[in-house]
């Protein structure tokens, strides 16, 4: 039995494997980091969902919502789209509180201001 920084591997383990034509368990490497590429991932779907502003179904503005605020906690507002930010200020539909509207119109503003 081998031990490591990530657990501990068991070679019976993987000659059981080997004997029953099973593929034995894949075993990270040390310093692999695979939580950062995780975490763009992450942002992706989050930024996936909040501008794909389309719809007007009220599951999906709820989930707009709640990914909003997930992207506030996390302090990721600045990658959305500007034109996603713009429907969020402008909450023409009224789908959006006021403190998601308040925080839109906030990003939109540092981004005018950066750019004068």
């Amino acid at each position: 039995m081998e031990n490591d920084a990530l657990g501990t591997i068991e070679s019976e383990n993987q000659e059981n494997a080997a004997e029953n034509n099973v593929k034995p368990h894949t075993v990270r490497k040390k310093g692999e980091d695979l939580s950062s590429g995780m975490e763009l991932l992450e942002l992706d779907f989050l930024l996936a969902v909040v501008e794909n502003t389309d719809s007007s179904d009220n599951h999906e503005n709820g989930m707009r919502k709640l990914t909003f605020y997930e992207l506030l906690r996390r302090d990721d507002q600045n990658h959305i789209d500007s034109s996603a930010l713009a429907v969020y200020s402008i909450n023409q539909s009224n789908f959006y509180p006021k403190d998601i509207q308040c925080e839109a119109m906030k990003e939109l503003t540092k981004r005018t201001n950066q750019h004068s």
